[in-house]
């Protein structure tokens, strides 16, 4: 990135920056501006290490005069949701997938399919009407996906 490319407007993007000569990625936090430098702060997606310290956060920084400093190896990343979502249209109202698929609590250790979708870690289930749900994960869609096209009649499965 240019010290000339570098405004307010950039806080919350997520950036890809250089910190102790790796590739890091992490979400733009701050801008500073001086007479001589322009400073991005760009807070990790996890702490690095370096030493003995565990680092959160870094200043890439650019000189005004010849772009020299860490700043022309920031570069900004997509913004794209961090979590998928799948509506599934069921063959049959899911009241009666709860009542004849987990009707024994103890081969899935709930009771209903919703319950079931939110045991897997990071997944939800909304329901939206009696034959339509919506489910959302960050990962563990595929193996969701996976069961319910075994266990349940889908008429529609759609994911984004």
């Amino acid at each position: 990135m240019k010290t000339t490319e570098v405004n307010k407007e950039l806080i919350g993007r997520r950036c890809e920056c250089i910190f102790t000569g790796l590739m890091v990625t992490g979400v733009i936090e701050d801008t500073e501006e001086n007479e001589h430098t322009i400073e991005v702060k760009v807070r990790f997606d996890h702490p690095h290490q370096w030493g003995d310290d565990l680092y959160n956060d870094v200043w890439a920084w650019g000189r005004k005069i010849d772009e020299f400093g860490t700043l022309h190896h920031l570069q900004l990343l997509e913004d794209k949701p961090d979590f998928q979502i799948m509506t599934v249209v069921f063959g049959e109202p899911i009241s009666r997938i709860d009542r004849s698929v987990f009707e024994d609590v103890e081969t899935w250790g709930v009771c209903s399919l919703q319950g079931w979708v939110n045991s897997y870690e990071s997944v939800r289930f909304v329901a939206i009407n009696d034959h339509t749900a919506i489910i959302t994960g960050e990962y563990n869609m595929e193996q969701v996906k996976v069961w319910l096209e075994k266990y349940t009649s889908i008429k529609s499965l759609k994911t984004s």
